[in-house]
């Protein structure tokens, strides 16, 4: 056999080379940045642009960001009359109460909380589902802000009532009859966001325990750092724990935990990994482990 000629053996090493996968690139950034700020990007746009700030925490004491206006997101999202306990209110409410605290359609909205973001997204998902597209949160909360030593104010304020107008995306929840067809679906991914303890039925918050079929399990509070202020875990890390569990950008996601508030974190990370098909399931399982007809692992 006659040996390769240099020409020959290059040619054989381009080839061998252009058939070889191509190594994925390291992810550096989040694919919706926009969704997410920073506590020292957030004071210098305070100091130039008109942001509407919302604190979403349960209670403020006298600690607010300035300029900042109280919403108890958790709580005034809940729908009293809802047969499914803490179900998100109806459009006629949601739009009183945003016109309440001043909002408008083309305000640009930042919202926190005490740090993990658990409260701001519920709030997040809440103005996604009812149409309001230009809202971000604040990455580690009032912890990151008093970190960077940035001012605190005592003041609470309050606006003047606003014209929002709610423009409900159905395509942004599902319900129980959804979620069965869902289970059996290779085209979607079932997200559940509840503790594994929950997940396996050892803690039982509805009248059963357990997960629905297929759903995968990965704990709300995983996306964010375990030590010191909760921030957001880097995009690259981000991407590698969906994948690992299966949840891949081309396929439907359906969040949920137990009355979709840790559900709505779940469906904000996604967001911000550049997920453009995430669909809650807003009667979680409060609904699901409530109902003698679901099928339950």
């Amino acid at each position: 056999m006659r040996p390769l000629n240099l020409f020959t053996a290059l040619i054989m090493i381009f080839l061998l080379n252009s058939c070889a996968p191509a190594e994925e690139m390291p992810l550096t950034e989040y694919p919706n940045s926009h969704l997410l700020i920073e506590a020292d990007e957030l004071f210098s746009k305070l100091q130039t642009e008109n942001v509407f700030l919302i604190d979403a925490r349960e209670e403020t004491g006298d600690s607010l960001l300035p300029g900042a206006i109280h919403f108890a997101a958790i709580q005034e999202l809940v729908d009293p009359d809802h047969p499914v306990e803490n179900y998100l209110i109806g459009p006629d409410l949601f739009q009183e109460k945003m016109r309440e605290i001043g909002l408008h359609n083309n305000h640009s909205v930042v919202i926190y909380d005490d740090g993990n973001n658990l409260a701001a997204a519920r709030l997040f998902y809440a103005l996604d589902y009812y149409g309001f597209q230009n809202a971000s949160l604040l990455n580690g909360g009032l912890q990151a802000w008093i970190n960077e030593g940035f001012p605190l104010s005592r003041e609470r304020l309050f606006y003047i009532r606003g014209t929002f107008e709610v423009d409900e995306q159905e395509a942004l929840m599902c319900d129980f009859d959804y979620i069965i067809e869902a289970a059996n679906s290779p085209d979607k991914i079932i997200f559940d966001a509840r503790s594994a303890e929950e997940y396996i039925g050892e803690e039982v918050r509805s009248e059963r325990g357990g997960h629905i079929p297929n759903a995968v399990n990965i704990e709300w509070r995983k996306v964010l750092q375990e030590e010191g202020i909760p921030y957001f875990l880097p995009p690259e890390e981000l991407r590698k724990l969906f994948a690992e569990n299966g949840i891949t950008p081309e396929k439907e996601i359906i969040p949920h935990c137990q009355s979709n508030v840790r559900g709505s974190h779940a469906y904000f990370t996604l967001r911000l990994m550049g997920y453009d098909s995430v669909r809650p399931y807003e009667g979680s399982w409060f609904e699901y482990g409530n109902r003698q007809d679901a099928v339950i692992q």
